[in-house]
């Protein structure tokens, strides 16, 4: 992405921009839902064994 905003032109300075964006906000979202969903489900006694979560 770096690469495509340094040596690109507008719109493709522009598509850097997206894309750097979308990356960041889909592992943000990974991330918190993931560890949001394991949590829930380790309450719920849906997961017998948390340990191998790290939990």
């Amino acid at each position: 992405t770096a690469v495509l905003f340094l040596l690109g032109s507008g719109p493709i300075k522009g598509f850097a921009v997206t894309l750097g964006l979308g990356v960041v906000i889909s592992m943000f979202t990974a991330i918190t839902v993931s560890g949001s969903l394991l949590r829930m489900l380790i309450h719920a006694n849906v997961v017998k064994n948390s340990k191998f979560f790290g939990a």
